[in-house]
């Protein structure tokens, strides 16, 4: 019998949370399928999960010492060199509020380490003492998209770098919401981001419903290279107005697959999310935005993503 999504999600997230001491070791099945939950694994038949640490490349906004962030690194089976995907969470952070890491970001974190990349889960707000910020209005936030949490980004591209099994030619990024809307800023800085050193930026990057107001606002925005935009036609938390707008743009529309799914709203690719209601949000018009999964558009986007990446990094 096959394991449920939601299932193996909430068992794939307990088996996350080991690798920082949330469970006891041991073996879990779900429907047919086990998983190893003995600590900093991650599931049979992929390589150990490991808890990293490396610095932003905040230094100028700290004042002096960087901040030292936090990830997740998951392996592919096999020596590598493996192509990499930096993965950047949304306002609501890395980890659910059970402190595990969120269904979403378990799902395609261990999803993308079988179609063999190597994949770092980047933590911007823990190591910053926040736990959301959808709650808390734009001018209030500590941990900025166009700020602190580009430069994450770039550091997370630095540090894979570092790594031996790690190719350091094919290095993507992906984020949600918040994690794209850092996305759109750290893969468009041009040469004043990595794109413009000698080794050169991320190679492809993947934005699942960001704002685009800020992009938009700039008229020489341009994405450092080749980048799949997923949006949702209904979504009123980060409406796509500004995104199509900005994907028909002259030089940008040759480097920008936009992908608009009518009857989606914010979050459509997460596993088994019913549409709710959220309230409280601050960014989005009126405080309120429905969010949750569109199963058609999730299956659209999760074979969009794997062509995407296979093309422009070679997994």
């Amino acid at each position: 019998m096959k394991a449920s999504t939601r299932g193996l999600a909430a068992v794939l997230g307990a088996v996350l949370y080991a690798g920082a001491g949330g469970i006891a070791a041991g073996v879990i099945a779900v429907g047919g399928l086990t998983l190893s939950a003995a600590p900093a694994q991650a599931a049979v038949g992929v390589h150990a999960e490991e808890i990293v640490r490396f610095p932003s490349v905040d230094g100028d906004l700290t004042g002096s010492t960087p901040t030292m962030l936090s990830g997740r690194l998951l392996r592919p089976a096999g020596n590598g060199p493996h192509p990499a995907v930096v993965m950047l969470h949304g306002c609501g952070g890395l980890y659910a509020r059970n402190g595990r890491v969120s269904p979403r970001h378990v799902w395609w974190a261990t999803h993308l380490q079988r179609q063999g990349y190597e994949v770092l889960m980047v933590d911007s707000f823990g190591p910053r003492d926040v736990e959301e910020v959808c709650t808390t209005a734009l001018k209030d936030r500590t941990v900025r998209a166009t700020v602190e949490r580009k430069r994450d980004a770039w550091a997370a591209l630095a540090f894979l770098r570092k790594r031996p099994e790690v190719d350091h030619d094919r290095i993507g990024l992906i984020g949600w919401s918040q994690g794209a809307s850092t996305v759109m800023v750290a893969y468009g800085a041009g040469e004043d981001g990595p794109a413009g050193a000698e080794e050169g930026g991320f190679r492809a990057a993947v934005a699942f419903y960001p704002g685009c107001k800020a992009a938009l606002s700039k008229e020489d925005w341009q994405p450092d290279g080749p980048l799949l935009l997923l949006v949702g036609g209904k979504d009123d938390w980060t409406p796509p107005e500004s995104c199509v707008e900005l994907a028909g743009r002259d030089g940008v529309k040759g480097k920008v697959d936009l992908v608009v799914y009518p009857d989606a709203y914010h979050g459509f690719d997460a596993p088994d999310a019913p549409v709710r209601k959220r309230k409280d949000l601050a960014t989005a018009p009126g405080g309120t935005a429905h969010v949750g999964t569109d199963e058609d558009a999730r299956s659209d986007a999760i074979r969009r993503v794997n062509d995407f990446f296979r093309e422009k990094l070679g997994g």
